[in-house]
């Protein structure tokens, strides 16, 4: 399966005995972990400069990976999961296109939290994404069997396996604000969710709840907001200016009025650093009324 690829050319393929750069020139190594880990690696995205970010197992437990010059060195896990309860898998998801910022997962018990690494000194520093909204709600819940237990509810930022989240230079990162409250029978979760986006040099995070469910799928350097509409198999998508707190039209007004160009219904899931390639996915139904995703672009035309 390709995994991503960097502005040099090189491929990422993974395969099943591990992660395979091919180059330009039709050579390849191989991607390698360090000598304390026990798993293969698993490669997520790259940054403009070569910086890979993924993913190995060591102890048991996934522990996430940076990549620069093919040599891997591990990155810190927070000191508790999303949940304050003992840290267990952590995966890296997403990298700024200048490599400054880190973007991950935790990857236990169901939570998805969103956590990111940033440079303080010469050191990696780990957070949660949205720590100013993320909230630990001690609750006695009813387990199957009617036995009262204790369970932490958790208010926070979280993302799944996406891989396009985060702004060029890391200034912002997309996500999206899960609040979960305790149902009446005791035994249940009720879960809302709304598209969220973190101001990493600000540390503090803008909820959009304007359009109930939703999802924080991409945002720019300069605020503009890319929503995916509903919570799963998104079809349609809204633009939206973080500075002002107001939409800029659905994805297909958004795109005609910046580049004159009509695309399909959908929603955005990139836009290049330079603002001049925007990818997006669609839904479409098949013959055996089957949903699939088809992705598009839009590109500038290709020079003669």
């Amino acid at each position: 399966q390709t995994m991503c690829i960097s502005d040099a050319g090189e491929l990422v393929i993974a395969c099943n005995d591990g992660c395979v750069v091919m180059t330009p020139d039709g050579n390849y190594f191989r991607l390698e972990v360090p000598a304390d880990f026990t798993g293969l690696p698993e490669v997520s995205q790259v940054s403009s400069a070569g910086t890979w970010v993924g993913w190995a197992r060591k102890n048991g437990s996934s522990c996430p990976l940076k990549w620069v010059d093919g040599v891997a060195a591990e990155l810190p896990k927070p000191a508790l999961n999303y949940r304050d309860e003992p840290i267990g898998d952590v995966q890296a998801r997403g990298i700024s296109a200048d490599g400054r910022i880190v973007y991950g997962t935790t990857w236990d018990n169901l939570d998805f939290g969103m956590v990111y690494w940033k440079r303080d000194g010469g050191e990696w520093k780990v957070d949660y994404v949205g720590q100013d909204v993320h909230e630990i709600k001690p609750v006695k819940m009813l387990d199957a069997f009617g036995e009262e237990m204790d369970y932490n509810l958790a208010d926070g930022i979280i993302c799944t396996a996406e891989y396009t989240k985060i702004s060029a230079t890391g200034k912002w990162i997309a996500g999206s604000y899960r609040i979960e409250t305790l149902a009446d029978n005791r035994m249940d979760i009720v879960r809302t969710q709304y598209a969220a986006f973190y101001n990493t040099e600000t540390e503090t995070t803008t909820v959009v709840k304007d359009y109930g469910g939703s999802v924080g799928i991409h945002v720019t350097d300069d605020g503009i907001a890319f929503i995916g509409l509903g919570t799963m198999n998104l079809s349609s998508g809204v633009v939206y200016d973080l500075n002002t707190n107001t939409e800029l039209g659905s994805v297909e007004e958004w795109v005609h009025d910046t580049y004159g160009i009509y695309v399909p219904t959908g929603y955005i899931n990139s836009v290049s650093p330079d603002g001049r390639v925007i990818f997006g996915t669609m839904l479409d139904m098949t013959g055996t009324q089957d949903l699939i995703t088809i992705g598009w672009y839009v590109a500038p035309p290709a020079e003669a």
